[in-house]
């Protein structure tokens, strides 16, 4: 069955599945409410006759409501994931039938000065991130960034394991995007919870909370023994106890207000990243990558999941505390905000440390998460071939980010000839097919699958110059951008360094002679530094190049025909020079020139 299929069965079972949770949730708002309205009578009641019996009701009703309201931020936390479900298997038929990604486009990771990440459209609409990106969390985002940017070449098979692992996972890696898709992050969250995590504690005297929980202690023996007495001066010690209950429970209300600010903002954060951890912890890996970050999320006892869902409860029962009937009565029974106050700042001195370290670890799964995303998704694209020795060797290689029904693969190899030059008229594909290469170079970096029918490579750092940028800031022109890019190749280079390089049409801003001397004086160079790689050019005379290097260069070309007074382009890389040039023809087609120019 197809992706498209799989993910149209999905939809159906889930839209199912939240419309049925979301008539539940409406029975359960109901049924809470004839709860709160029962709790207030007897509440009344109990005032008005001070009966045993009533205040034992009122009691039962204020459980029962309490449990009431987790039972139902439960189910609505399972309604919203399910219709995170609907959404997501809704976008990814979409992308699938050619829209546009709707996911974030990474461009704030856009860097103009590192070796490919501008070149070769890494971020920004259209670009290679929004393509890939699955991830639902900043952290996420950030480790799918850094693959992409400064992936860890040493553990490539490790991660090729993994990502053809998580591939046929296609349940648990929706249901770990879809947790984490319930809330959209914000950096002021994020930077209030590390704030909190990083404060001293506020509240740590253990002798004074225990002394203090003497006192509901005391107010609820007193509650007991009326009921079995019904002596009217235990009643008495009773309310006077709930009045020192609540004074006690004032005194504290700074503390527990600086606590509030933040569960606010983060509580339901966490439990998102609870129900994400949950999702990893609960899985049967097999390949190591897989297996050692599970490793990294337990805690003690208690996995990572749990004990954020802890912090999340904990931070939820703080909340109470601005419901002034229900504090009145938590506080004056069981001085319960302070309670809860301490077992707070006791998670932050066991755990405070470790949660940041959890979430880098959901991150680098998202970011496999992606990866075997792609893959799901195109079932044709291979699983390259990590080389020992330097070569790069692609047969019916194409641009993924191309629709197959538009896509045009070409081969190539780096064994026989470690440096190609291009040749070819404008429009003639060059320059897509040096992102080609340079794109599918970069995603088996990161040991995901390449839009290929085979894909062998060494796995070089990449070196990337074709859109080279000027920069206002450093007052740098276009051709001095450009010639500190060749500068920082060469350095690395004559440092014995090993890297592929992909050149487009070099030193456009000089004359064509000063330009022709240029690129054939870097390409001497590269070639005297044992460089590999390929360099696009509309000169020529460049080509001649590889009769004086004929064991190291090679030439390639994409041609284009004139048939029928049409300018034709196959896109098809072929072996030799280019021998037709399109610029004077597509300019005396479109009147720009006359035909005896």
């Amino acid at each position: 069955m197809s992706a498209v299929n799989i993910y149209k069965s999905f939809l159906s079972t889930y839209t199912t599945k939240a419309e049925k949770l979301k008539q539940q949730l409406g029975w359960l708002s109901f049924f809470r409410l004839l709860l709160f309205c029962g709790f207030l009578f007897l509440g009344y009641q109990s005032l008005v006759t001070g009966s045993g019996m009533f205040i034992i009701g009122t009691l039962l009703l204020l459980a029962v409501f309490l449990v009431m309201i987790r039972v139902y931020d439960r189910m609505q936390q399972q309604t919203a994931f399910y219709k995170a479900l609907v959404k997501l298997n809704e976008d990814e038929i979409s992308f699938l039938d050619g829209r546009p990604s709707v996911y974030s486009t990474g461009k704030e990771y856009t860097d103009p000065h590192h070796p490919y990440s501008y070149d070769l459209d890494m971020f920004g609409e259209g670009g290679l991130f929004p393509y890939l990106n699955r991830c639902s969390t900043s952290f996420g985002k950030e480790a799918l960034a850094k693959d992409l940017l400064h992936p860890d070449t040493t553990v490539i098979e490790e991660r090729q394991q993994a990502i053809a692992e998580l591939k046929d996972k296609i349940e648990f890696r929706q249901h770990l995007q879809a947790h984490g898709s319930l809330l959209d992050t914000k950096e002021k969250e994020m930077q209030q919870l590390k704030a909190w995590l990083q404060s001293p504690a506020t509240f740590k005297n253990k002798a004074l909370y225990y002394l203090l929980m003497l006192l509901p202690l005391t107010s609820t023996a007193c509650l007991v023994y009326y009921f079995i007495s019904e002596e009217e001066p235990v009643l008495n010690m009773f309310y006077n106890l709930f009045v020192l209950n609540l004074v006690v429970a004032v005194l504290f209300a700074r503390k527990i207000s600086n606590h509030l600010s933040v569960s606010t903002s983060v509580t339901k954060i966490l439990q998102q990243f609870a129900g994400q951890l949950k999702q990893l912890e609960e899985q049967s890996f097999q390949s190591p990558l897989l297996q050692r970050l599970q490793q990294g999320l337990r805690a003690g006892n208690d996995t990572s999941s749990k004990s954020i869902y802890k912090l999340a409860s904990l931070f939820n029962y703080l909340e109470t505390v601005v419901n002034l009937i229900v504090s009145m009565l938590l506080n004056g029974l069981f001085l319960f905000h302070i309670h809860i106050l301490f077992r707070l700042e006791n998670w932050k001195q066991h755990h405070g440390q470790k949660i940041l370290p959890w979430l880098k670890l959901l991150g680098e799964a998202e970011s496999l998460n992606s990866f075997a995303n792609l893959a799901y998704n195109n079932p044709s694209f291979t699983v390259p071939a990590v080389s020992r020795t330097e070569t790069i060797e692609a047969d019916n290689m194409g641009h993924p980010l191309i629709r197959a029904a538009k896509r045009i693969n070409n081969s190539i190899s780096f064994r026989e000839h470690r440096f190609v030059i291009l040749t070819g008229s404008n429009m003639s594909g060059k320059s897509t097919f040096l992102r080609t290469l340079g794109i599918n170079l970069v995603l088996a970096r990161t040991g995901s699958v390449v839009c290929a029918d085979r894909f062998a490579f060494f796995p070089y750092p990449v070196h990337v110059s074709m859109r080279i940028t000027d920069s206002l800031q450093d007052s740098e022109s276009f051709f001095y951008a450009e010639l500190k890019r060749l500068q920082s190749i060469i350095q690395e280079l004559e440092e014995g360094q090993k890297t592929f390089i992909i050149l487009d049409e070099i030193l456009r801003g000089t004359n064509s002679n000063d330009k022709h001397n240029g690129t054939v004086g870097l390409i001497r160079k590269l070639v005297g530094a044992h460089a590999c790689g390929i360099i696009a050019t509309h000169d020529l005379t460049v080509s001649e190049l590889a009769d004086v290097y004929p064991g190291y260069i090679s030439n390639k070309c994409f041609e284009s025909a004139i048939i029928n007074d049409e300018l034709i382009f196959d896109y098809k890389l072929k072996d030799g020079v280019c021998t037709r040039l399109s610029a004077s023809f597509l300019m005396t087609k479109m009147g720009i020139i006359n035909k005896d120019v």
